[in-house]
């Protein structure tokens, strides 16, 4: 049934039971806890139970949500998913137990409510005894969401004082993940099998000079040593180690503050914020305070002394361009020296770099492997160049008129703001007698509605604008290389791959048994389009 036919049979007297539906359900707890999930269980359970006794009802399979929080429904795979077959007409109606479970989020419910209305789907939330087909269901649906809203709120609030009442106390925080100690009654107790590494990890760093975090990460692995997986230690890992006052027999707490109850977004305070003072009985030491300062002095000293660097250095063509699907890393690069032979660079994954570990197909290529297929590349590009350009041409010339988005933008800014100065007012007017209680309320949620609509309304135009921007970016790049001759050759290729190349992502591809290294080059002068390549270098250097 449509949207439409639902509204007309609720009107003409008839409830959501007697219609003949698709109906599925949404079921989601918080926590991973063994009563939550025996809960999440039970509900489960209700609702199959509920449809399936309905005849007039087609039951179709639920979405569940295990150990998520209901503030973002973006971190919910199932209720996307949920949304998704809901475009596709999978079901008709979606039970929910109420509305802090659908979202606890008001703008979320309202969106997403709203979203499934146009596809014909409407929510009955139990508890709640809403209907987003009725015509009251969105001033209801408003008023419940606001409340879940302010209760996670106050939620937070609560947590964030309870947080630093413990820290004040004294309490010891956070997991049970540190390494050296066991978590038990605010206390930490020392793990004696795990300590041993600490105190190798302090005493090989502060009393050799010649060893840095790589160096130590390696001497750990040769005498036995492994992070938690197995793995070698990273050098961050071995970093954050020897800076944490912990092991020195010192608190520290009040290290980072939640700024934002919704998006959990959190800042890491300056340390004079922090909260640190020495605590053998609730922090107990693994090593001397002199032997924690050694490694510290020195830690900060090479830190001093180490080069600064950019977060990709463009010294080289290729810098900050070639990426490792597989590991979500950048390559560096690197050059061998032979006595006999020119030197040969190389570009390798810096995750195999930084490890060492060989599960990498694509740990290295040769740069000149990498520079003949641009050069392949670039010949394609300068033979079909006139038509790109054109159709290229085109598109920016669309964009470059869609300049009414800003004027819509700071139309609905405007909007916002008298809206809310006019929400302002309506106080002052009850205040005088010229509204009334009832008339005031009814006017603050029509206010807010339109609110909200014109926020969704301006959430969508800012995005687009940034989208916009950065093809502008794309395109007058292009517009200004219009008319320029394109001579690629070997000798001036390098010249060309800073002009054209955006990115490089390299990924494994497996055919026919055999480990072949998909290259997959996107140029920015085509607006974000991109050409595969795929090839299998002459050399792996991987086993080197």
């Amino acid at each position: 049934m449509t949207i439409y036919q639902i509204k007309q049979e609720l009107l003409a007297g008839k409830t959501i039971f007697d219609l003949p539906l698709k109906v599925t359900y949404y079921a989601r707890v918080s926590t991973e806890k063994e009563e939550q999930m025996n809960s999440l269980e039970n509900q489960v359970s209700f609702f199959e139970e509920y449809i399936r006794k309905n005849q007039n009802w087609i039951f179709i399979s639920g979405y569940v949500d295990e150990g998520i929080s209901g503030i973002t429904s973006l971190k919910r795979e199932n209720f996307m998913k949920m949304i998704e077959d809901s475009k596709q007409k999978k079901f008709d109606l979606i039970i929910a137990k109420e509305v802090s479970r659908f979202s606890r989020d008001t703008i979320d419910s309202l969106f997403y409510t709203r979203k499934l209305l146009e596809y014909d789907v409407c929510v009955y939330f139990l508890s709640d005894n809403i209907i987003t087909a009725s015509n009251d269901g969105e001033l209801r649906l408003t008023i419940m969401s606001s409340m879940a809203q302010d209760e996670v709120r106050k939620i937070s609030e609560r947590t964030k004082f309870g947080f630093k009442r413990a820290i004040d106390k004294g309490t010891v925080l956070g997991t049970n993940n540190i390494w050296g100690y066991k978590k038990a009654k605010g206390k930490l107790i020392i793990d004696e099998e795990e300590a041993s590494i600490i105190r190798k990890i302090f005493a090989t760093y502060a009393n050799d000079n010649k060893i840095g975090l790589k160096k130590l990460s390696m001497e750990l692995a040769k005498q036995g040593y492994y992070n938690h997986n197995g793995n070698r230690f990273h050098q961050n890992t071995l970093k954050k180690i020897i800076q944490n006052p912990k092991y020195k027999g010192y608190y520290t707490g009040g290290l980072s503050t939640v700024v934002d109850y919704r998006t959990k977004k959190r800042n890491f305070n300056d340390k004079k914020q922090w909260k640190v003072f020495k605590d053998y009985e609730k922090v107990p030491p693994i090593i001397s305070e002199d032997l924690w300062e050694k490694a510290n002095k020195k830690l900060m000293s090479r830190g001093k002394n180490a080069p600064t660097y950019q977060r990709h250095q463009t010294r080289y063509p290729l810098s900050g361009k070639l990426y490792c699907e597989k590991h979500k890393c950048s390559f560096v690069r690197k050059v061998r020296h032979y006595k006999n032979k020119p030197d040969i660079v190389y570009w390798y994954c810096s995750n195999f770099h930084k490890t060492g570990k060989r599960d990498c197909m694509l740990a290295c290529f040769k740069e000149t492997d990498l520079y003949n297929l641009l050069l392949y590349l670039f010949k394609r590009y300068e033979t079909y160049e006139a038509e790109i350009c054109n159709e290229l041409m085109n598109l920016y010339i669309e964009i470059s008129n869609q300049e009414n988005n800003i004027v819509q933008e700071m139309k609905c800014k405007n909007e916002i703001q008298m809206l809310k100065n006019k929400k302002d007012k309506l106080l002052d007017l009850t205040l005088d007698g010229i509204l009334n209680e009832e008339e005031l309320k009814i006017k603050k949620i029509s206010i807010e509605k339109e609110i909200f609509t014109l926020e969704t309304k301006l959430k969508e135009l800012e995005g687009k604008k940034s989208k916009q921007e950065k093809e502008k970016d794309a395109y007058k790049k292009l517009r200004e290389n219009i008319g320029k001759e394109l001579i690629i050759s070997k000798n001036n290729i390098e010249d060309y791959i800073d002009e054209l190349i955006d990115k490089i992502m390299i990924q494994e591809n497996t055919m026919n048994d055999k480990a072949e290294s998909k290259i997959e080059l996107k140029i920015s002068v085509i607006g974000g389009g991109y050409q595969i390549i795929s090839f299998i270098p002459e050399e792996k250097k991987q086993n080197d």
